[in-house]
């Protein structure tokens, strides 16, 4: 009779103790979920895994900033250079193979800045290289422009003042045995000296020619719209 007893009180504990061994498995899968989603907080809440842990190192985006990868072609500044001069090319006309391309000079400094004459014009390939171009003053050996042969002397500009000068080509093919000229960028020199040289992305398709003409500085022409007529 005892050991019937001893029987009997044994067997709740075991059931208990299967109990938990079944359970288990179960609390520890749980754990596992809690862990792979982040690390878990004094509430219970599995927390979200730091941002700056999980960013792969290199460069780090700022808010409102865009980086852009440099190049190493020139390109006609916005930002006013230390000069105080600043070349870019303006409006291009083309019609029956000749090509005519204004080149405008804008005054950004603070000081006065006079310009005279023809600018030196070189013309260079996609990779800066110069091409063998005859630039020559006026458009006499190329076409007949009115008003490209004149020259008004000294141009003077005051800080915002701009002045223009004009180049002009033919873009046609004569000789087949000479490869075909292609000019991607313009080296100028506002005064034909050296000074302030700048180099502005213009395409000139010169052909076979190999001729450039080029006006002297002038300030930019004044177009006025004419009224109603009575």
């Amino acid at each position: 009779m005892d050991t019937d007893r001893s029987a009997r009180s044994r067997t709740p504990r075991c059931r208990g103790a299967a109990r938990r061994r079944r359970l288990l498995p179960l609390a520890l899968a749980a754990a596992g979920l809690l862990t792979a989603c982040g690390t878990q907080t004094s509430s219970g809440v599995a927390a979200v895994p730091d941002e700056t842990t999980s960013r792969p190192s290199g460069l780090v985006p700022t808010a409102g900033l865009t980086t852009t990868p440099p190049t190493a072609s020139p390109t006609a500044s916005p930002v006013c250079p230390a000069s105080g001069v600043l070349l870019r090319p303006a409006q291009a006309d083309a019609a029956m193979g000749l090509r005519v391309q204004t080149i405008e000079l804008v005054n950004c400094g603070e000081r006065v800045y006079t310009v005279h004459g023809h600018p030196s014009v070189q013309v260079l390939d996609a990779d800066l290289a110069p091409l063998e171009v005859d630039v020559s003053h006026g458009a006499s050996a190329i076409a007949t422009i009115d008003g490209f042969e004149t020259a008004t002397g000294p141009v003077r500009l005051k800080p915002g003042e701009r002045a223009v000068a004009r180049l002009v080509w033919r873009n046609t093919v004569t000789e087949v045995t000479r490869p075909a000229a292609d000019g991607r960028y313009l080296r100028i020199a506002p005064n034909g000296d050296g000074t302030d040289r700048q180099t502005v992305p213009a395409r000139v398709d010169l052909g076979t020619t190999g001729k450039l003409g080029v006006s002297a500085w002038a300030r930019p022409e004044t177009s006025t719209a004419a009224g109603p007529r009575p």
